[in-house]
């Protein structure tokens, strides 16, 4: 057990979901087919569109990989779908 003096340093480091790579414009893909097609909400799409999206559920997460891999035409993978603040 850590003593309460004791801290781990945590480094916080911010992902996003950043599907921006496969949703391009010629995929041709609105925001309004998307939402019918993955029943995702408009603002979630926009911004993992943009690869702004900080946050988001589990089942959110593999319905937007899923939208990327239908996008690529491949299986993407997590990592793939990926970005650090810093990149």
């Amino acid at each position: 057990m850590l003593e309460k003096s004791r801290r781990i340093p945590i480094q916080r480091m911010v992902k996003y979901i950043d599907l921006s790579k496969f949703w391009t414009e010629e995929s041709d893909l609105s925001i309004e087919t998307a939402h019918e097609k993955t029943g995702l909400n408009r603002r979630t799409l926009s911004s993992a569109k943009k690869g702004l999206l900080d946050r988001c559920q589990i089942d959110t997460l593999f319905k937007l990989k899923d939208l990327a891999s239908d996008l690529a035409g491949r299986e993407v993978s997590f990592d793939e779908i990926f970005k650090d603040d810093q990149a």
